[in-house]
């Protein structure tokens, strides 16, 4: 080999070597120890793991750069761009999420307004804007404006009025029976009760009679606002063609108005006057009908009137009857109550106002058809024109 071969052979050997030892020399001889002090950390720098907006760890890691860990440096925990990432763009999480730049102000928890700008100051927990803040938990408009509770003492849209616990019943004239209430309409005629009770062959004849049904209602008088309560047992057979079979009940009454007189005794002596505020209706019959009139109950009144039933024999069905001609089931195994009342609240558990022409029958009013005027219910809801 001649000697500039030999010089270049050598050259390239001594090259390789020093390459190799270069190499060796630059790694880390402890790759799990930690920066010196004042030295950054560069385990999740730069296009960390495994991206840089929104990811894991993106630039600006978990610690800060420059100096020991930290969680305010310059990336630190401050918001990212990314979405919901454990570290995007810089942060623990993304923009609007728990963070030392939005915290509970600026950003907050959930959304831009967080639970401080806006926050339960400007919208509030019931707030006009939104939720709890301008977005907040709940985004824009959250829970939103407050809706109205009635009943809870302050007036809320399509509310008339809001006394919170002192909403009170207004009605004129309530039934009770165990859990079954209502508000009841008096059947207004002109007429007094005898007459539409319309008694012959030792029966009733109003229309509204059938076999084995017993009616309780209320009937107003139009022309003279006298108030009766009537009971009407079974059908009578020789104007209906329909059988009624072998049957007898008692109802006693109780809490009458010392007003009340007896209007009929279907048939004389069935129904009597026991003493000034009780009454006893016994009945026996067969195919016809039978009970009575019970007169004087004053309207507006205050008074309540308890009714015991006991259906002796015969099979029956117990209903009340309404102003329109519709029934209300009853329970014949359960008395009932019937109360007046002479005046009315000032908001109704509603949250509507009592008032003449609403259509409400209310304590102190005698007729409310909802169109006051000249040819129904008078103006003042006292009488009938």
């Amino acid at each position: 080999m001649d000697a500039p071969r030999v010089l270049a052979t050598a050259f390239l050997v001594t090259m390789v070597a020093c390459g190799r030892s270069s190499m060796h020399n630059n790694r880390d001889p402890h790759p799990t120890s930690g920066p010196a002090a004042g030295e950054p950390e560069v385990t999740v720098g730069n296009g960390g793991r495994p991206t840089s907006d929104g990811g894991h760890q993106g630039s600006g890691g978990s610690i800060a750069t420059g100096g020991s860990p930290s969680t305010t440096g310059s990336g630190g925990d401050t918001p990212g761009t990314g979405t919901r990432g454990l570290a995007g763009g810089g942060g623990r999480m993304s923009t609007a999420f728990t963070s030392p730049t939005g915290g509970t102000e600026s950003g907050g928890r959930s959304s831009i307004g967080g639970s401080a700008t806006g926050g339960s100051a400007a919208g509030g927990s019931r707030g006009p804007v939104g939720g709890v803040g301008l977005g907040g938990a709940t985004a824009a408009g959250g829970r939103g404006g407050r809706s109205g509770t009635c009943g809870d003492g302050t007036v809320g849209p399509g509310e008339q009025c809001d006394l919170g616990a002192d909403n009170t019943a207004s009605t004129a004239l309530v039934v009770t029976q165990g859990a079954l209430s209502f508000a009841a309409v008096p059947l207004t005629r002109t007429g007094s009760g005898k007459d539409f009770y319309s008694y012959s062959s030792a029966s009733a004849h109003t229309g509204f009679e059938q076999p084995g049904l017993s009616q309780i209602l209320l009937y107003l008088d139009k022309s003279t606002r006298v108030l009766s309560l009537l009971v009407i047992h079974g059908v009578d057979q020789d104007t209906s063609g329909l059988e009624q079979p072998s049957s007898t009940v008692q109802f006693l009454f109780s809490g009458l108005p010392e007003s009340t007189a007896i209007g009929i005794s279907d048939d004389s002596g069935e129904l009597i006057m026991t003493s000034a505020t009780t009454a006893t209706g016994l009945w026996s019959f067969t195919n016809n009908s039978d009970g009575g009139v019970l007169d004087g109950l004053p309207l507006p009144g205050n008074w309540s009137i308890t009714v015991e039933p006991f259906f002796i024999k015969g099979g029956w069905t117990w209903t009340w009857l309404e102003a329109d001609g519709s029934v209300v089931p009853l329970d014949i195994s359960q008395p009932l109550t019937i109360e007046a009342h002479a005046t009315h609240g000032q908001c109704r558990p509603d949250c509507t106002i009592p008032q003449c022409g609403d259509g409400r029958l209310d304590g102190g009013e005698v007729c409310d058809d909802g169109q006051p005027s000249s040819s129904g219910c008078s103006l003042n809801c006292m009488s009938f024109n």
